[in-house]
């Protein structure tokens, strides 16, 4: 009977721990995009989350440690919700994969600020193997199929008449996009808006080169059934 009774609580302490673990991401997030990740101390954000710190070296092991959990947690949230919202009945191909990356932009940046991607950016280029850098390695690879489950869903017809697989369009399309990512977290001032129509301007012509008249005006989902 009494290891009937303690499953409910166990479930509780479950459900606290997992609370506290969100509080602590959270409160590190805030107080990375306002002081920077270097200015921030583990007893900061113990203190904003209302937990002693080694509560949150407990949870995390360090603030790269929090970073990880920011990343991957965020990053994979993002792409279970927002799944559904890449297709728009009635929108050319080009505002169609525009606002795809936008999109992604936008995700990108809620799920950690500005700071925090330079800082992963920082880390890969100059500790390549440390575990950050791999998490933020294994994001631009989750983008990546993102990107090719986008494309993989049209009906595509290229002018040249050639075929090309999702993913080789998904890989070219990312790495069009990075470069303009990367000036948006390096301007602090630089906006979505002002992002989106650096977009248009790098991508419209790439997508009038490659596809036809008819794919960019009216383009098609393909039947599931076939």
């Amino acid at each position: 009977m009494p290891a009937v009774n303690s499953l409910p609580a166990a479930g509780l302490r479950d459900r606290k721990k997992a609370k506290r673990r969100d509080e602590i991401i959270s409160v590190a997030k805030k107080l990375f995009a306002q002081q920077g990740i270097d200015a921030t101390t583990m007893a900061d954000i113990a203190a904003g989350a209302e937990v002693s710190p080694p509560t949150v070296f407990n949870y995390f092991g360090s603030k790269d440690g929090l970073l990880i959990a920011m990343i991957a947690e965020g990053t994979a949230e993002a792409r279970e919700n927002d799944r559904a919202l890449h297709w728009r009945d009635g929108t050319d191909l080009t505002t169609l994969i525009i606002t795809l990356f936008r999109r992604i932009s936008s995700r990108t940046l809620e799920i950690a600020s500005k700071r925090v991607w330079r800082y992963a950016e920082a880390a890969m280029i100059r500790q390549p193997n440390t575990k950050l850098a791999e998490e933020y390695k294994d994001v631009s690879h989750a983008v990546v199929l993102v990107i090719a489950d986008f494309f993989a869903e049209l009906d595509l017809t290229l002018r040249s008449g050639s075929s090309c697989t999702a993913m080789y369009l998904a890989e070219m399309y990312h790495d069009l996009w990075m470069p303009c990512f990367i000036q948006l977290i390096t301007h602090d001032e630089q906006t979505l808006e002002q992002h989106d129509a650096i977009l248009r301007e790098r991508f419209a012509p790439l997508v009038e080169l490659m596809f036809t008249d008819d794919c960019i005006d009216t383009p098609r989902r393909k039947d599931p059934s076939k």
